[in-house]
């Protein structure tokens, strides 16, 4: 949409339009919330892993 079609808006289009891209918004940022926790949560189990590895490593050196 153009600064000259959004100028010509009704007010009823224009609160329209922001109610659903705040729908959009909160959606995006409830999977963007659920992303970061999967992120921690495979980083987390990335660093178990390699630290579990990292005492094998150790042991086999010897």
């Amino acid at each position: 949409m153009t600064d000259k079609q959004l100028r010509k808006a009704k007010k009823t289009e224009l609160l329209e339009m922001l109610y659903y891209m705040r729908k959009e918004l909160d959606k995006v940022q409830e999977e963007n919330s659920l992303l970061h926790k999967q992120l921690g949560e495979l980083v987390s189990e990335a660093l178990s892993v390699k630290n579990n590895n990292s005492g094998t490593d150790d042991a086999d050196h010897e």
